[in-house]
């Protein structure tokens, strides 16, 4: 996925201006951010799975943001290590 611009992230959230607002408000996405990155539009819809559909408050979306990363450094660190073993 390329860079996509807000009209085609509120797109992919269904129109819902008011998610998108309270994204802004609870610092998930930057206000002045004119497109965003495959990494940033992820983080958006989980985070919309995350309060519409399993209900999570904004602090438990941020706590599960972050733990949700540092997983991923993780697999990556640990992918590194396993490649320089192979060598």
């Amino acid at each position: 996925m390329s860079l996509v611009d807000i009209e085609t992230l509120l797109g992919l959230l269904g129109g819902d201006t008011e998610l998108l607002d309270a994204l802004v408000e609870h610092g998930i996405i930057a206000k002045e951010c004119d497109v965003f990155g495959p990494d940033d539009v992820e983080t958006v819809l989980v985070s919309q799975t995350l309060v519409r559909e399993l209900d999570i408050n904004w602090a438990g979306v941020d706590v599960i943001l972050r733990m949700r990363r540092q997983l991923l450094v993780t697999r990556l660190k640990l992918a590194e290590v396993a490649e320089q073993k192979e060598s």
